[in-house]
């Protein structure tokens, strides 16, 4: 069973890899597309960009 946490980290790259090309994308627009809560989505994209799996 995956956390929440992962979870939301793998919404949030799938949602990255289906926008990409098209500019930057708003986490608030993520968080209230994907239903993930903001501040929640900042710490994990802000881990997955110190891990180098995301450029700022």
């Amino acid at each position: 069973m995956l956390s929440k946490k992962t979870r939301y980290a793998m919404v949030a790259l799938a949602r990255l890899a289906r926008d990409r090309g098209k500019g930057p994308v708003q986490i608030k627009e993520i968080s209230e597309q994907e239903n993930i809560p903001r501040s929640f989505l900042e710490n994990i994209l802000l881990e997955l960009r110190k891990m180098g799996i995301l450029g700022s």
